[in-house]
C-alpha cells in the first residue's frame, strides 16, 4: 500500500478540567473577581484530541458528559467531515489510541461504530493500541 494513501491519527482524552473563574496567580490588565478555590465549578469538561503527527496539527474537542465510545467516533466523524478535503488520496486511517475502557477492541459499541464510520466514508481503519 502506498504511504501517501495512509494517514496516522493519534486520539486521546486528558483529565477532566473544572471550568470557572478561578485564580491561578496570573495577572490581568482589568481587575477581575475570581474564586480562590475550585470547589464549585460552572462545569467540568474532558478534553479530547486528534493529533496528526506528520503535520504537527492538533484538533481539540470537549465533552461535559462522560467519555464514551459514541463520543469518540462522533469526534472522529466530525473531524473527517471537516478535514477530509485536505486528504483526497487517503484510503486508510491508522488510529493510535490507548487501550481505554471506551475504545478497546473488545468494546462492542466502539467496534460497531468504527465499522459504520469506515463503511460510510469508504476507508480502511487500522487500530493501533498502546498499552495502558
Amino acid at each position: 500500500m502506498d504511504d501517501k494513501s495512509i494517514l496516522r491519527l493519534s486520539l486521546d482524552a486528558k483529565a477532566r478540567v473544572n471550568i470557572g473563574s478561578f485564580d491561578r496567580g496570573g495577572r490581568n490588565r482589568i481587575p477581575t473577581e475570581t474564586d480562590d478555590h475550585d470547589y464549585n465549578p460552572k462545569t467540568t469538561v474532558t478534553p479530547y484530541g486528534i493529533f496528526l503527527p506528520e503535520l504537527d496539527e492538533l484538533f481539540l474537542y470537549f465533552t461535559e458528559s462522560q467519555l464514551t465510545s459514541d463520543f469518540i467516533v462522533d469526534v472522529l466523524s466530525d473531524f473527517w467531515k471537516s478535514q477530509s478535503w485536505r486528504f483526497p488520496d487517503i484510503k486508510t486511517l491508522i488510529l493510535n489510541q490507548d487501550n481505554g475502557g471506551e475504545n478497546n477492541s473488545r468494546r462492542t459499541q466502539f467496534m460497531k461504530r468504527i465499522v459504520e464510520f469506515a463503511h460510510q466514508h469508504q476507508l480502511n481503519i487500522r487500530l493501533a493500541y498502546y498499552p495502558p
